[in-house]
C-alpha cells in the first residue's frame, strides 16, 4: 500500500472515533428537575417524576425525619413518601439536547419543550416563579356504631383542611381545618371527633355541620425551629398522637388528651385553644417542643398554661417521648371543681415499627385535669361536673399481611383522689380488636370493636360497642405563582 493510502485509512478511522464521541456526549448529559412530594400523616403519598438518573434528596419541609428505604423511596414512576416524611427531590433523566461542541448539524431541543418535559415530570413550569405550595386535603370517614342503644351512623370524624407553605431558606405556612358532620349525630365512638373547647360545659346541642378542628399560621426557620399561633396540636399531643392516637373509632380515653368530652382546647392537650408553639430538631435525633396557651380568663397568671415535649429516635423504627403540660384555670372554677388544686399532666410514650409489626404505648398522669357528671346531689334536674385526678395507660399494635391489618389495644384510666359524689368503681377500661382491608394506598375499610367492664361516675356499666366504617384520604399539591 502506498504512503498516500495508509493516510487516508488514518483520516477515515480519526473522523470515525470523532463521531462516534460526538454522539455518545449528545445522549449522556443528563437534564435535572425537582419534584415536591409530602406526605401528610400516615398517608402514602406517590408524586410522578423521572426517575431514570435516580432520585437525591435535596431538602426535608417536614417534622418527621426521613429515612431512604423507610419512608420515602421511588420507583419507575415516580418519588414516594409515608408517615408524615415531605421534602424536594432531585431527579435527573438522560436527553439528547446537548451536542458536542463543534458539531454543525446537532439536534437542538426547544426551550419550550424542555419546559414542558420538566413540567409533566414534577409539575413544576421552571420557566415560572413559583411562591409557594397550596395543599388541599381531607378524609372521608363515615361509621355504623352497634351497642345496647342500638345501630346509627355517625361521620363526625370527616375532614377537609388546606395547608399552604412558602419556598425559601425561611418560609411562612398556615393550616386551616375543619371537623364535617353530614349526620348530626349526638353522641360519638371517636373521642378526638369532637370539636367542642368547652370544658366543665355539657353540650346537649348536636355538633353543626363545620367545625373548627386546626387554624395556625407560622414561621419555619430551617434549623433555627419553627414558630406557629393558633389552635393546633399541643405538647401533649406531640407524645399521645404517635404513639396510640391511631385507632379508627376507639381507643384516646386513657390518654387525657380529649378530657372532659372536649376536644382538649382549653385544658392544652389536644387541639389546644390560642396557643404559641416552638418546635425545634437538633442533632439529628432530637425533636424539642414547647408551648404557651394564651391568656382568656380571669387568671391571675399571664398565659392560661405552658408545656414541654422531647421526642428521639434511639434506633432506626424505635422513637420515645416525653411531655409536661400545666394549665390554669378561672379561680373560682378550680375552687368548686377541683377544691382549689392545681392541674397538670405527664406522659411518656414509644413507638416502634419492626416489619411488619407497628405498636405504641404510652402513660399519663394527671392531676385535677379531668370532669365526671354525675346526679346533682340537691335534687336539681341537670347533672354537675366533679373533677378528678387519673393514670392512664394506653397500647396500640397493628400486624400488616398484604392489603390487610389486624388491630389490637387496651385502654385502663383509673381515677383517685375521688370526689364521694363519684362512684368508687368508676373507671374506663377495654380492650380493642379490630382489622383493615386497604383496597387502595389512599382508602380501606374497616371493623373495631372494644370489650371490657368500664363503669361510669354513676356507677353504671358500659357495654361493649362495635363499629364497621369506611375511610378515604385524598391532597392535592399546586404550585401558587407570584
Amino acid at each position: 500500500m502506498k504512503l498516500s493510502g495508509y493516510f487516508t485509512l488514518a483520516f477515515l478511522l480519526f473522523g470515525m472515533v470523532i463521531s462516534t464521541s460526538a454522539q455518545q456526549n449528545r445522549t449522556q448529559v443528563t437534564v435535572s428537575s425537582v419534584v415536591t412530594c409530602v406526605s401528610t400523616g400516615d398517608q402514602h403519598q406517590h408524586c410522578l417524576a423521572d426517575t431514570s438518573a435516580g432520585v437525591v434528596m435535596l431538602r426535608q419541609s417536614s417534622e418527621t425525619n426521613c429515612l431512604l428505604g423507610r419512608n420515602w423511596g421511588y420507583d419507575a414512576q415516580g418519588v414516594w413518601v409515608s408517615e408524615g416524611c415531605g421534602g424536594e427531590f432531585a431527579t435527573g433523566s438522560t436527553s439528547r439536547s446537548a451536542p458536542a461542541p463543534g458539531e454543525a448539524n446537532a439536534y437542538v431541543e426547544p426551550a419550550d419543550q424542555k419546559a414542558e418535559m420538566a413540567t409533566v415530570t414534577t409539575g413544576i413550569n421552571p420557566n415560572v416563579h413559583y411562591f409557594g405550595m397550596l395543599n388541599p386535603y381531607g378524609s372521608l370517614r363515615t361509621i355504623v356504631g352497634i351497642s345496647d342503644a342500638g345501630a346509627q351512623v355517625q361521620d363526625d370524624a370527616s375532614r377537609v383542611g388546606i395547608n399552604f407553605t412558602t419556598f425559601g431558606r425561611i418560609k411562612v405556612f398556615g393550616t386551616a381545618e375543619w371537623g364535617v358532620n353530614l349526620v348530626q349525630s349526638e353522641t360519638t365512638f371517636n373521642a378526638g371527633a369532637t370539636t367542642a373547647s368547652g370544658f366543665g360545659v355539657i353540650n346537649q346541642a348536636t355538633q353543626p355541620v363545620f367545625g373548627a378542628r386546626l387554624g395556625f399560621v407560622g414561621v419555619d426557620f430551617g434549623a433555627f425551629g419553627r414558630l406557629a399561633f393558633g389552635k393546633q396540636n399541643s405538647t401533649h399531643y406531640d407524645i399521645t398522637d404517635y404513639t396510640t392516637d391511631r385507632f379508627n373509632v376507639f381507643g384516646g380515653q386513657s390518654t387525657a388528651t380529649y378530657v372532659a368530652g372536649t376536644d382538649g382546647g382549653q385544658s392544652g392537650t389536644g387541639r389546644a385553644d390560642q396557643v404559641i408553639l416552638y418546635h425545634l430538631k437538633f442533632a439529628k435525633i432530637f425533636d424539642f417542643g414547647a408551648q404557651g396557651q394564651l391568656r382568656s380568663g380571669a387568671t391571675s397568671q399571664a398565659f392560661n398554661g405552658f408545656g414541654f415535649s422531647l421526642q428521639a429516635t434511639v434506633l432506626p423504627g424505635l422513637k420515645i417521648g416525653g411531655a409536661y403540660n400545666k394549665t390554669y384555670f378561672n379561680p373560682e372554677f378550680t375552687k368548686v371543681i377541683f377544691n382549689g388544686n392545681g392541674t397538670d399532666y405527664w406522659t411518656i410514650g414509644a413507638k416502634g415499627d419492626w416489619r411488619n409489626l407497628e405498636w405504641g404505648a404510652v402513660y399519663v398522669r394527671q392531676n385535677s385535669g379531668d370532669i365526671a357528671f354525675v346526679a346533682d346531689p340537691t335534687g336539681g334536674p341537670e347533672p354537675i361536673a366533679v373533677g378528678f385526678s387519673a393514670d392512664g395507660v394506653e397500647l396500640y399494635s397493628r400486624l400488616k399481611f398484604g392489603k390487610f391489618a389486624a388491630i389490637f389495644g387496651f385502654d385502663d384510666y383509673i381515677p383517685r383522689d375521688l370526689s364521694p359524689l363519684i362512684n368508687s368503681n368508676f373507671k374506663t377500661r377495654y380492650a380493642i380488636l379490630g382489622a383493615e382491608w386497604h383496597f387502595s394506598k389512599a382508602g380501606y375499610t374497616f371493623f373495631e370493636t372494644s370489650l371490657g367492664d368500664s363503669v361510669d361516675a354513676q356507677g353504671k356499666n358500659v357495654s361493649d360497642a362495635a363499629a364497621f366504617g369506611f375511610r378515604y384520604d385524598f391532597s392535592w399539591k399546586t404550585p401558587h405563582t407570584e
